[in-house]
Order: C-alpha cells, then sequence, then structure tokens
C-alpha cells in the first residue's frame, strides 16, 4: 500500500508540473495581449482624443473602517494619481460606529489631519469625507432604521455612490491601503473613449506583496503567489468569468445604477456585483495591466480567516444565483452559465488542488520514515524530478525580484542575515500549497454542515511608514 500511494504521489507531481507549464504558457498570452500592448499615455493626449465631451469624471471611493494606521498614506498616493484634478474626486467613507469607542486616533482624525495637511497644494482633485451613520440600512438610496445595522463594505459603498459628484461617469474603487498604479485612471478613461462607451467595468491586478517582510513564513509564498496569479492568471480567468474585486475595480456610474449598486449582505460583494452585472445587464469586466499593491493579512489565522470569507462567499454567490426567480429569457441563460462556470471554477477546482497538494508532502513523509524507497520505484525518474524541484525553487525567487519594486523595503530587516532569513521563507513551497487552498475547502465542508460564516470580518493591516 506504501509504494501504491508513492507511486500516485509522484504521479500527482507530474501531474502538477504540467500545471506549472499551463502557467507558463499563460504568461505568454498575458504579456501579448496585455502588458506589451500598454500606450504611452499622456492627459494632454486623451483630452484631444476626447474632443469636446472632455475626459470622464472619476470619482475614487475608499471605505475605510478601523483604518488609521493605513489611510493616510492612501490619501497621499490617490492625491498623487495622474489625471486632471478638476475631473475626480477622492471620496474617503468612515464608519461612525468608530467614532463610538475604541483607544488611539480614528480613522477619522486621520483622513481630516490628512485632508488639513493638502489642502494648500494646487492641482489637488477634491477631497472629501463620509460618515456613514450606525443605523444606515445598506441599500442604495437607502435609509437610516434607528437601529444599528452590521457595518459591511457594500453598505459602505451604497451610502457614498449617491453623493458623489454628479459629472462622476466612472466610479474607481480601493480598498484603505492600496497603491494603484499612477497611469490607472489614464488607462481607464482610454479604454472608456476607444471602446465608445461599450465597456462598463474594469478590473486590475493587486499585488498583495507590499508587506512582504511583516509576514508569517507561509504567507510570504501565498502573498508572493497570488500577485503572479493576478498578473499571468487573471486575464484568462476574465475570459470565463466576469471576476470583480474589491480594489482596483472601475465600473461606470450608469451600471452601478441599473444593478441597484452593491449587496450589502454580500460576504464577497465585489464577486457578487460582477456576476449580478452580468446576469442581469449584460457587463463582462475587462482587464487593465495596471497593478495596485496592497498587503497580505500577517499572521497565517488572520489570512485562513480572509480566505475563509472569501471561498463562503463564492458559495453564497452561487446560492444566490440558486434562489433568485423571476428571470426569462437571455437573463436565465446567463444565470445558468455562471453557475456552471462557478463550480467549476470554485468547489471542483478546490478540491482538484486540495489533492494535488496532499499527495506531494505525503510522499515525502513516506520515504522519510522508509515506507517507500524512490529510486527503486523512479529510477529513471528521479533525475527529471530532482531537476524541476530546482526549476521551481529559481522560478519563486525570480519571481520575487520581478515583484520587488511593489515591497516596502523601508519594512525589511536591518540586519544583512535577519533579511536573508526572512527570504529563506519562501523555500518552503512544497508545503505551503496546503494551506492556501484549505480556506476554501473548508468553506466547502462548513457549508454542508450548514456553519458556514454569515457575518462579513474586517481583515487587520499592518502598520507603515510615513512616505
Amino acid at each position: 500500500m506504501e509504494q501504491i500511494l508513492y507511486i500516485a504521489s509522484v504521479v500527482v507531481y507530474f501531474l502538477a508540473l504540467l500545471l506549472f507549464v499551463r502557467m507558463q504558457l499563460w504568461r505568454l498570452w498575458a504579456e501579448k495581449m496585455y502588458w506589451h500592448k500598454r500606450p504611452k499615455l499622456s492627459v494632454e493626449a486623451l483630452q484631444e482624443m476626447a474632443g469636446e465631451q472632455g475626459l470622464p469624471f472619476i470619482s475614487i471611493l475608499v471605505p475605510a473602517y478601523r483604518e488609521s494606521e493605513v489611510i493616510g498614506n492612501t490619501i497621499e498616493h490617490l492625491a498623487g494619481l495622474y489625471y486632471p484634478a478638476e475631473r475626480m474626486e477622492i471620496i474617503v467613507i468612515t464608519d461612525q460606529k468608530e467614532l463610538l469607542g475604541g483607544d488611539g486616533l480614528t480613522t477619522q482624525e486621520v483622513t481630516e489631519t490628512k485632508f488639513r495637511e493638502l489642502a494648500g497644494r494646487s492641482g489637488l482633485a477634491a477631497l472629501r469625507h463620509l460618515v456613514v451613520p450606525a443605523d444606515f440600512n445598506g441599500k442604495l438610496h437607502g435609509i437610516c432604521l434607528g437601529r444599528p445595522v452590521p457595518s459591511t463594505k457594500g453598505r459602505a459603498l451604497n451610502f457614498a455612490l449617491p453623493q458623489r459628484n454628479r459629472q462622476a461617469g466612472i466610479c474607481a474603487f480601493y480598498d484603505a491601503e492600496s497603491r494603484p498604479d499612477r497611469d490607472a485612471l489614464l488607462y481607464v478613461a482610454y479604454r472608456r473613449l476607444i471602446s465608445k462607451g461599450q465597456v462598463r467595468i474594469w478590473q486590475g491586478p493587486v499585488y498583495q506583496v507590499r508587506n512582504f517582510f511583516l509576514l508569517y513564513p507561509i504567507n510570504k509564498v501565498a502573498a508572493l503567489y497570488q500577485s503572479i496569479s493576478h498578473e499571468w492568471n487573471l486575464p484568462v480567468v476574465m475570459r470565463r468569468l466576469p471576476f470583480a474585486g474589491g480594489t482596483n475595480l472601475f465600473v461606470t456610474s450608469d451600471l452601478l445604477e441599473e444593478i441597484d449598486g452593491f449587496d450589502h449582505r454580500s460576504l464577497t460583494e465585489d464577486l457578487e456585483l460582477g456576476i449580478r452585472a452580468f446576469v442581469e445587464a449584460g457587463a463582462w469586466p475587462e482587464y487593465i495591466p495596471y497593478p495596485s499593491t496592497e498587503q497580505t493579512p500577517a499572521t497565517y489565522r488572520a489570512f485562513f480567516r480572509q480566505r475563509l470569507r472569501w471561498g463562503s462567499g463564492y458559495l453564497q454567490v452561487m446560492d444566490k444565483l440558486r434562489q433568485s426567480t423571476g428571470r426569462t429569457g437571455i437573463k436565465e441563460k446567463r444565470s445558468q452559465k455562471m453557475l456552471r462556470v462557478l463550480f467549476w471554477k470554485g468547489p471542483v477546482e478546490w478540491l482538484f488542488f486540495q489533492t494535488i497538494v496532499i499527495f506531494t508532502p505525503f510522499a515525502f513523509l513516506l520515504i522519510l520514515f522508509g515506507q517507500a524507497e524512490p529510486l527503486i520505484l523512479f529510477a529513471e525518474q528521479s533525475v527529471i524530478i530532482n531537476i524541476t524541484v530546482a526549476i521551481y525553487f529559481l522560478f519563486t525567487f525570480e519571481r520575487l525580484r520581478h515583484f520587488r519594486p511593489f515591497i516596502d523595503h523601508t519594512l525589511a530587516p536591518k540586519s544583512h542575515l535577519r533579511r536573508t532569513i526572512a527570504i529563506s521563507h519562501l523555500l518552503l513551497i512544497p508545503v505551503a500549497g496546503f494551506f492556501f487552498i484549505a480556506p476554501f475547502t473548508y468553506s466547502l465542508l462548513l457549508k454542508a454542515l450548514r456553519k458556514q460564516p454569515a457575518v462579513w470580518v474586517k481583515t487587520p493591516r499592518t502598520k507603515e511608514a510615513s512616505p
């Protein structure tokens, strides 16, 4: 039995090798279709292209609940984006509940302080601060109920959307610790003009590596490979799934009104929005090759809780599609199509990858305890296995070099030895895969037991140095 299990592990290993090759093919495709086609953009050229209609007005919305440690830096960065100041605004959305208790500076205080600091700067976009009432019901154009309502990201955004500048043709959504590419708004305006208004939603990649040196070892590997996935895999995924993330997301104002904004009760209000935009309005997101950097949860516990919410929210979206009634014709066809895609891209892939990542560590344990002899079973293949293992490690450290400009190196250990040790955590690749997928397969288990999370949980941030 031990030998059979070992053989199965080696077969799975070579299957994983094929998946690695597939990823490299995605890389070639993504670079050809997007990354190598990024145009040279300038405000003057776009204004000439826009003509008398002018560039689209963009409202940037940043929900910030208990984000006092990061919101100041984010406002500073957003204020420096390359876009005409008179054609954009930055709206920070905080929550009244934060004012009701707690120690230290509130997000509201940091926001107002930063706004005053920037007030004298010329050529600056309009800065606005909105506070969500504790009793706001969470719906677009909603009301106050006179009793506290659970705080969610979708609720905050729905409160702010009706108060955006009436000229706003596009709304941009960023998290409280986002650092988008400075040309991102220019590119979206360019694509809006080129498509003559046909594209109504855009999604860019998110590199969650900025706090790399503050992460637990497993989280470092997760942060790096999530960034790789968003750079190469996300463009491929978006050909089949109308994926919308909660940040580096752009949506036209008319589409948001047409689909009634965000679902404030959803655990993944972003994915739900993308699916609903397609089902109800036929809108499909376009990938934009302009990344935004963010943080990854520092501890594995926080990482697990965040991914568990993502997995549970994914399943929640599937349930919502099944339970919705009254759709006819094209909308029902779109709904059924999304259910099929979500099933294969979700539960099927999660279980498939969970199986793969279990086998390899299991094979190592068999060898370690003398229960299997690899040279006897696979003498010819052992050389191939050793070479490919080396390739995986080399690839990982090469990608770290690639994403180096997006990492905050002020957070790195001062000692050269400690910095080397921190980077060496990436050697945990052989076992890290199990921890990546575990929250998603656990969400399937909780769903089966009817114990899935029902409450939106905020992701903790790590401290950042001042710019």
